[in-house]
């Protein structure tokens, strides 16, 4: 219990000094989808989860097709709205496309290989033009992206 208790303890003193900058490498290192976030500005983003300042102080919130929802977190202090952000962050599924197919049994296939290499897959079916032309989609969940990208290189791949 005791080296339990004091990797905790280094865990949240690295978190509790946390800004902008090594937030950003910590959820890319985390396999975050950097499209489920932003931080510093939102820019473009759209159906993610901001960390932005106001002027006044740093906001955590929602935002969805272009219309920001009410914060549901708000610090003075960045290094707390870092932890803060990191913390929700790591407790969402972050998926990662990595095939988008017009045929199954090639969704099929990138599944069964991305399994071999012991990855975590998930697969869903889109109607992209209508119910009548469907797309399947292969995803590997967090860390993964990077064994998948290793293997495929650029993703997602199509056919």
């Amino acid at each position: 219990i005791g080296i339990v208790h004091q990797l905790t303890m280094m865990i949240l003193d690295e978190l509790a000094r946390m800004n902008l900058n090594e937030l950003r490498q910590r959820l890319h290192e985390e396999g975050c989808n950097p499209r489920s976030y932003a931080i510093g500005v939102r820019g473009g983003a759209s159906d993610a989860f901001c960390l932005t300042h106001d002027g006044t102080a740093w906001q955590v919130y929602y935002t969805e097709r272009g219309c920001d929802q009410p914060p549901f977190y708000t610090s003075t202090d960045e290094a707390e709205a870092c932890a803060f952000f990191f913390n929700y962050m790591m407790g969402l599924r972050h998926t990662h496309c990595v095939g988008f197919f017009r045929s199954e049994a090639a969704a099929q296939a990138l599944h069964t290989r991305l399994e071999q290499l012991g990855l975590e897959v998930l697969r869903d079916v889109i109607p992209y033009g209508g119910t009548h032309d469907p797309r399947y989609r292969v995803f590997v969940l967090g860390t993964a992206i990077f064994a998948a990208r290793a293997e495929l290189g650029a993703v997602p791949v199509r056919d």
